[in-house]
């Protein structure tokens, strides 16, 4: 595959991005055998991809994947030969655009990572405690160390997002694996290698990044993200520097809205192991038992005429394996009569019917059965949730003033309190995006003011497009 013709780094790359495959194939091949490639099935790839297209792209595809190529143009940072193949690395930042392209690639954030990322962090923050790092504003030692703090921040955001959009893709896999019913041998086998691959991944991957984006996390070596960010919040806040000190708030915002789609994600992968877990425990236990019946059966087809029969006493493994001791009578007890427990009762009762039984809540006379005031706090929260689910939400106005013109007449006893609770089930909706603007609002009543940034409903991203 020699080639004389050879490209920029620039016109490598465009040319690349167009044969995309190849790369793709590769990136996964070093991430699976520590970084490099053999040459060898780096061609296999490029011969691959050369077969099925025309003999002027073919020559195109020669040309542009000549190893001589990718050196000169910066793409390959080293060949060199390890137990006698010759490999190539490539360079991380020309792969990191491929992983770009695709999300299944970006590389896993594991405990390890996740720890080396914190580094510089947690020792910008041991410079400053000890003095060593000026904390004066406008200097230009003090914007060198802020712009590299900003920079790491941000490149560790960037990749906690890649990997939360690639972890939800596979949450949304094993929770519709977990209700699949697999009964054929060969989908058992299926099934038991699918169960290790998410336990590693829970384990590697989904655990340590849940964690991670707690509030109030505490390394060994350090403070999480956020006490590490509220740290220099502080710091800039100190020093009267509200430009970064808006920006770490910025930062520590976009954080927070990381925690509960990754915690979306552990919960789908947690159900999903317990329940394959369970029926592989109980296949195995029937796969037994069915051996043991086996064995016994076959006994009884000789011609001995005393083992005509099945011995149950050969069955004595299907038994259980400890005594069930007989129950005692319950001891008898008494209920507390009172008003004061009686009220306690039924308001549990009351709120247990709405988490868990709302669609008789409208049937249910709350008042009957506990106080009068409880009864109408429920009633109150019951037509508020009603009334934002089933409301025609216009898109890309102002959503808190439009949910104030519209109920403040209708609902009775509405409050402006009740606007934080229609804002956040507005957000955790699945039907629609919050684009948050600069504008600010405030909106008055007899006993409060509510002021507020202006946000606007929005479609959804699909996935397609993302």
């Amino acid at each position: 595959m020699a080639a004389n013709k050879q490209f920029g780094t620039k016109e490598t790359i465009q040319k690349l991005l167009r044969y995309e495959e190849i790369m793709f194939n590769t990136i996964e091949y070093t991430d699976n055998h520590s970084g490099s490639i053999p040459e060898s099935q780096f061609y296999a790839y490029v011969v691959g991809l050369q077969q099925s297209l025309s003999s002027d792209l073919a020559k195109e595809v020669s040309l542009v994947f000549d190893v001589e190529n990718l050196m000169q143009a910066r793409i390959i940072n080293d060949r060199r030969s390890i137990n006698g193949s010759t490999k190539l690395i490539f360079n991380a930042d020309v792969l990191g655009v491929f992983r770009l392209c695709k999300v299944s690639l970006h590389r896993p954030l594991t405990k390890i990572s996740l720890n080396a990322a914190m580094t510089p962090l947690w020792s910008l923050v041991n410079q400053v405690k000890k003095g060593l790092l000026p904390t004066t504003p406008g200097t230009d030692d003090y914007n060198e160390w802020v712009d590299d703090l900003t920079i790491r921040v941000s490149d560790i955001l960037g990749k906690i997002k890649s990997n939360v959009i690639k972890l939800q893709n596979m949450g949304q896999e094993f929770e519709s694996m977990a209700s699949a019913s697999n009964k054929s041998a060969s989908e058992l086998d299926i099934k038991k290698e699918r169960y290790a691959i998410a336990s590693k991944i829970y384990s590697r991957e989904i655990e340590p990044l849940s964690v991670f984006l707690k509030k109030g996390v505490r390394y060994q070596e350090g403070d999480g993200i956020f006490l590490t960010l509220e740290f220099f919040r502080r710091l800039f806040t100190t020093n009267k520097d509200r430009n970064n000190r808006d920006i770490i708030l910025s930062y520590e915002l976009q954080y927070l809205d990381l925690f509960l789609p990754i915690k979306k994600v552990a919960d789908q992968v947690s159900i999903y192991l317990q329940k394959t877990e369970k029926s592989l425990l109980e296949y195995n236990a029937i796969e037994q038992a069915y051996s043991v019946l086996l064995a016994s059966f076959e006994k009884t087809l000789s011609s001995h005429m005393g083992k005509k029969f099945i011995d149950l006493n050969e069955l004595g493994e299907l038994s259980t394996g400890m005594i069930i001791p007989q129950l005692n009578k319950l001891t008898p007890f008494r209920l507390e009569k009172s008003p004061s427990f009686l009220d306690v009762v039924y308001n549990e009762l009351a709120v247990r019917t709405q988490i868990y039984a709302p669609e008789n809540s409208d049937v249910i006379i709350l008042s009957e059965s506990i106080c009068k005031k409880a009864a109408e706090k429920i009633h109150h929260a019951q037509l508020l949730s009603k009334w934002t689910d089933t409301f025609d939400w216009p898109l890309n106005v102002d959503f808190i003033e439009v949910a104030h013109n519209e109920i403040m007449n209708n609902i009775p006893g509405f409050k402006v309190t009740d606007l934080f609770e229609i804002q956040a089930k507005l957000i955790h909706s699945p039907q629609f995006d919050i684009a948050l603007t600069n504008q600010l609002k405030i909106i008055h009543d007899d006993t409060d003011d509510f002021k507020y940034r202006v946000r606007h409903l929005v479609a959804p991203i699909s996935k397609k497009d993302m």
